[in-house]
């Protein structure tokens, strides 16, 4: 008797095309671990453009900044800092989402300065994306960050503590963003987002293939504004989420109609957003795939 009667043609592909991201990740991972700059370089793709988020910047009113890089050039002088001020000693995922072009992991990072001991580890987002070749086109990390201390002035008075109450309405949030997205609503998407957000993410507007930074507001709003006059949004279409109580990662599949062409074309984004204090999204880091 057939119960469960998915195409087993398409559960094969599927795994091989998800068990490549992954293997592609750790291979990543185990180079970072290693330490050896040229052999942690050629765990990247050839060539670019690349999508990478490291080193963050926290500034004591509140607000951060993720420098983006995209460049081999821009990546290879990263790494001879940070390996050189410290050694990776291992990456324990504790969420993980194999996804069919990227791995997503909330982990803890066990690190070690030169010259010192060993850290207690550091709960990190990541977001390492693939193309079908070997290596990684990018590497999205964000650092965990108490709430209380992302945005500007003190935290409302009726803010949710209860950590099952703040994930609710994490999700409640970003049902508004999504929502807003479907709809093109550029206003609706702004407000779920703190005055000093912090993006990086695929510039589909000028489709350079890589991310474009986002400062505050206002730039979210130019360039979402300028998406939807590039495309009519036909739908937007949740595929997977994690809502945690201090961020909410998912993959959603966007269908466009672009102006002049005969057929809509799609593309998928992976994301993560971190709240503020206000219980807004302070930090909005992703990518996505090629429109297609």
């Amino acid at each position: 008797m057939h119960t469960i009667d998915v195409d087993p043609d398409l559960l094969r592909q599927s795994t091989e095309v998800a068990l490549h991201a992954a293997a592609e990740t750790y291979i990543h991972i185990a180079g970072e671990i290693d330490g050896r700059i040229p052999q942690l370089m050629d765990t990247l793709v050839p060539d670019g453009p690349y999508a990478y988020t490291i080193q963050p910047e926290f500034n004591a009113d509140g607000t951060v900044r993720t420098p983006i890089l995209t460049t081999r050039e821009g990546i290879h002088d990263a790494y001879v800092i940070i390996r050189g001020a410290s050694a990776l000693l291992s990456v324990e995922p504790l969420v993980e989402i194999r996804g069919l072009w990227y791995t997503f992991q909330e982990g803890l990072s066990v690190g070690q300065p030169k010259g010192g001991e060993p850290t207690g580890g550091t709960m990190t987002l990541a977001i390492f994306p693939v193309s079908s070749g070997k290596g990684i086109t990018g590497e999205l990390v964000w650092p965990y960050v108490p709430r209380a201390m992302l945005g500007r002035g003190e935290a409302p008075a009726d803010a949710p503590t209860d950590p099952v109450r703040i994930r609710r309405a994490v999700i409640a949030l970003h049902d508004r963003f999504l929502n807003a997205f479907r709809a093109g609503d550029v206003d609706s998407m702004i407000e779920t987002l703190n005055d000093d957000v912090q993006g990086a993410v695929r510039d589909y507007v000028n489709d350079t293939g890589t991310l474009i930074e986002l400062r505050g507001k206002d730039e979210h709003r130019a360039f979402y504004g300028a998406l939807f006059e590039k495309y009519e949004i036909r739908s937007v279409e949740l595929l997977d989420r994690v809502a945690q109580d201090w961020y909410v990662f998912a993959e959603f599949r966007v269908t466009v109609n672009s102006h002049g062409a005969d057929a809509p074309i799609a593309f998928h984004i992976a994301e993560y957003a971190v709240t503020a204090k206000d219980g807004r999204f302070m930090v909005h880091i992703g990518h996505g795939t090629d429109p297609a």
